[in-house]
């Protein structure tokens, strides 16, 4: 009978340790999801700020060499209307949102997803 209850206390330990295993890869993989996601928009945020004061500095030197006070920045708000459009027509006949691919390639890498695999 003894013999019983410490097999029963192995499977026990075996069990929480499993269970702890599986919830230790879980808060891993988590972790790393949420970590490339932040990374994204940090990058995204910096890469804007970028672009915001480049377009200023640009809009201000055009306003410069043209010697008209406002005619820089009707230029380059122009230009990001313009751009954003071209963006919004690319983004509609693909019917794929942007950056898709950056994100799936992610979370394959992360949770080890392979391709064969039948879903």
């Amino acid at each position: 009978m003894e013999s019983l209850n410490e097999i029963k206390d192995s499977l026990r330990s075996i069990f929480k340790d499993e269970v702890q295993l599986y919830t230790l890869k879980g808060v891993e993989k988590a972790s790393l999801f949420l970590g490339i996601i932040a990374t994204f928009f940090i990058v995204t945020i910096v890469v804007l700020l970028g672009i915001i004061f480049g377009s200023i500095a640009l809009a201000k030197y055009l306003n410069g060499r043209l010697d008209h006070e406002y005619m820089g920045y009707l230029i380059v708000a122009g230009a990001d209307v313009l751009l954003a459009v071209l963006l919004l027509i690319m983004v509609a006949r693909r019917k794929i949102p942007l950056l898709t691919n950056l994100f799936v390639r992610a979370i394959v890498s992360i949770f080890k997803i392979n391709e064969d695999e039948d879903q």
